[in-house]
């Protein structure tokens, strides 16, 4: 199916005119009001708030571009584009995109965004340090010159977030602007309102949106703490379906689930990674390979696939790439060997000198890192309990940070603090930058192995800058290969989506990016 995400994803990005690949509104029965859990972390209604901004970036706000449920970038606010090298890309606006205010949008608040992220957002870089200039000919016309070539623009573009230029352009610290205001954006549902105290989260239909005036009227977002406490609801009709931006449920809800009523299983395969072991290697001694090795060889890999995927998922291998996205190569299958793991921390020099059964480096400081986690995911906290007992078996002292979201995303994407972490990866962040997970290490990037490698980086930047499909392949089997060698971080476990759904209504798409959320549910969706 549409496990090959990445798939298609570059194939059509030249195109000079791609077709709308999502459906206007088809049906005449609507839905009133469809009550969505997630255990999304809103704290404020920002656009610096990343459980609301996950939200909104698929409902409340639209970009140039899109992709629909095959995986394909289509049109969206941008109805054509061309480049004629790969450097300078020309943006043709449409002319009934609105802000939910009335406002026309026009080129110059894309403009206006890009110059605005890069004034109040230190994490813009990941998305525009290429861009040299942004040129607006016209209110129609967005002319972006790249200071290099890059073959995969589109996708990294694609998770803009356009900003009315009329509401922001007196906004200093977007971060504090919590009005009703801050919420208007151009996508296809407008914010209503949002009840901190109740965890509830309302959004409405925009009927001026140019796709058409969406199916369901009313989303209410019901916010959940876990979610134990969701699939409860989920199972006593309180919810009518769950989402969570980037992942499905947890397996262990699945036979319960299927007992209830009106609730069914969708499984999919989206080419992200569930659980992923990132290591700064811009701090000693995670920059010692032999270390990050010893490390991989003391996971049992196994086990944890048992644990956390019962039957769903699978392994990937030490080049990071899964199985099915283009041009994957076998490398090296990641092994669990714990004499193998004390020998090679022998070798880096760390040893257990005092004899408490954690080693020391040369300087007699004890190895202990810091594993940060999100307190989002309680099956990534009962995996970093598990990793801590796989170090400790072999003379590392692994100390667990629990932290919300927020603080998860801001020392991840823009502080560097972290010694190791325990996180997933979305599709998304898969194919951004040069796609096959670069976005994630390259520090030119989100960076969150911190590679800046001229080895990598050459890699990375022939990646963007080659159309030739062997080349591209080529490429694709080299980067995978540093992975297996430098293993800058390790791949854990990757598990299928698991997303139940209501079987009241019909009509719901899952998207390899968005998930349930996406446009062909929020156009098609209806009663069964």
């Amino acid at each position: 199916m549409r496990n090959k995400v990445l798939i298609c994803l570059i194939l059509a990005i030249i195109s000079q005119v791609i077709p709308l690949a999502y459906a206007e509104k088809s049906n005449d029965k609507g839905i009133d009001k469809l009550i969505v859990g997630t255990t999304a972390q809103v704290s404020d209604i920002n656009i610096k708030d990343i459980g609301f901004g996950n939200i909104r970036w698929e409902l409340i706000d639209c970009g140039l571009v899109k992709f629909n449920s095959a995986g394909d970038i289509v049109p969206a606010l941008a109805k054509t584009w061309d480049t004629d090298d790969l450097k300078k890309w020309t943006f043709h606006l449409r002319d009934d995109a609105f802000w939910h205010d009335g406002t026309p949008v026009t080129a110059k608040d894309i403009q206006f965004t890009i110059d605005y992220a890069r004034k109040t957002n230190p994490s813009s870089g990941s998305l525009y340090a290429d861009v040299q200039s942004v040129e607006v000919p016209d209110d129609r016309t967005v002319v972006i010159d790249l200071t290099n070539p890059d073959y995969n623009f589109l996708t990294t573009i694609e998770v803009m977030s356009p900003l009315p230029e009329h509401i922001f352009e007196n906004v200093e610290d977007p971060s504090k602007f919590n009005d009703k205001e801050a919420t208007i954006g151009c996508g296809p549902y407008v914010f209503e309102s949002f009840d901190k105290a109740a965890g509830i989260l309302t959004l409405k239909a925009f009927d001026k949106f140019w796709n058409g005036t969406p199916a369901i009227d009313t989303i209410e977002f019901k916010l959940f703490k876990n979610p134990d406490a969701m699939m409860l609801a989920l199972q006593k009709g309180e919810i009518d379906v769950t989402y969570t931006y980037g992942k499905g449920i947890e397996y262990f809800y699945v036979p319960q689930l299927l007992k209830t009523d009106d609730i069914e299983i969708m499984q999919e395969k989206d080419g992200s990674i569930t659980g992923v072991l990132w290591i700064n290697t811009a701090k000693e001694p995670y920059d010692n390979k032999d270390f990050r090795h010893a490390l991989s060889y003391a996971i049992n890999y196994d086990e944890l696939k048992d644990l956390f995927t019962a039957g769903y998922g699978t392994i990937p291998d030490a080049g990071f790439i899964t199985d099915g996205m283009l041009y994957h190569t076998d490398t090296r299958e990641l092994s669990y060997d714990v004499n193998h793991s004390k020998s090679l921390l022998d070798g880096a020099g760390f040893i257990d000198i005092d004899g408490d059964d954690i080693r020391e480096a040369s300087d007699g400081a004890k190895l202990e890192p810091e594993l940060l986690v999100s307190s989002s995911s309680p099956d990534r906290i009962r995996a970093a309990e598990m990793l801590e007992k796989y170090f400790e078996d072999v003379g590392i002292g692994i100390k667990i940070k629990t932290v919300d979201t927020n603080t998860f995303g801001n020392t991840m994407d823009i502080e560097k603090t972290f010694d190791m972490a325990l996180s997933g990866t979305t599709v998304w962040g898969m194919i951004m930058g040069a796609g096959y997970g670069s976005g994630y290490i390259d520090t030119r990037y989100y960076g969150w192995s911190m590679v800046d490698d001229p080895k990598y980086q050459s890699i990375v930047d022939r990646l963007k800058l080659t159309q030739d499909k062997d080349e591209r392949k080529e490429l694709a089997a080299e980067i995978q290969e540093y992975y297996s060698e430098e293993l800058p971080q390790i791949a854990l476990y990757s598990m299928d989506v698991i997303q139940p759904i209501n079987t009241k209504y019909e009509g719901w798409e899952y998207n390899v990016v968005y998930g349930l959320m996406n446009y062909d549910t929020l156009f098609n969706l209806h009663e069964a």
